[in-house]
C-alpha cells in the first residue's frame, strides 16, 4: 500500500513555493505547479532533507482534451512515501521543461511521452520520436487522433 506525503510536508512546500497549489482531496494527493517554477520544484524535492524524494518512479501525461497534465511521481526511500507533481499544458501547443537535469533517468520517458502524446520538452538532450518511425504522421495517444484505416478488401470465398 502506498504512503502519501502527510499534510505537513504540503504546508514546508507552500512556505517556499507559495505559487504551488495542492489538492488534498483526490485519493492520490497532487501539488499543482506551473513549468516555471518545475525544475526548482523538483530539486528541492529531491534534496531538501525534510523531503528527500530521490526516485522519480515515472512520468506520464494525460489528454484532458481541453489541456494535457503532466504527472510526476517521486518516491522517498527515507520516509517511504509517495509525492506527485502535476503541471497543466495548454492543448494546442504543449511544451513543459525537460526534467533531465534533475532526474537523468527520465531522458526516455519524456521521449516516449513525445512521441506518442506531442508534447515538446524544452532542453530535452535528445527529443526525437522512440517508438514510432521519424515518417509518421501524428501522436496516436491523444484523444484527437484520427486513425487511418486500411483499405477494405473484398472477402475471398472458397470456390469463387
Amino acid at each position: 500500500m502506498k504512503h502519501y506525503a502527510p499534510p505537513e510536508k504540503f504546508t514546508v512546500i507552500k512556505e517556499i513555493f507559495p505559487d504551488v497549489t495542492f489538492d488534498g482531496a483526490e485519493r492520490q494527493p497532487a501539488l499543482f505547479v506551473t513549468d516555471d517554477k518545475l525544475l526548482d520544484l523538483l530539486k528541492f524535492l529531491r534534496d531538501d532533507d525534510r523531503m528527500m524524494y530521490s526516485r522519480l518512479e515515472n512520468v506520464t501525461s494525460v489528454d484532458w482534451k481541453t489541456c494535457f497534465v503532466m504527472v510526476y511521481n517521486l518516491f522517498s526511500w527515507e520516509n517511504y512515501e509517495d509525492i506527485t507533481v502535476k503541471v497543466k499544458l495548454d492543448h494546442e501547443k504543449p511544451v513543459v521543461s525537460s526534467v533531465t537535469s534533475v532526474f537523468p533517468g527520465v531522458e526516455f520517458e519524456e521521449r516516449e511521452i513525445f512521441d506518442l502524446m506531442g508534447i515538446d520538452f524544452r532542453n530535452h538532450p535528445d527529443l526525437r520520436r522512440i517508438l514510432l518511425s521519424d515518417d509518421f504522421e501524428g501522436h496516436p495517444l491523444r484523444k484527437d487522433y484520427q486513425q487511418i484505416m486500411p483499405p477494405r478488401v473484398r472477402r475471398l470465398v472458397k470456390g469463387e
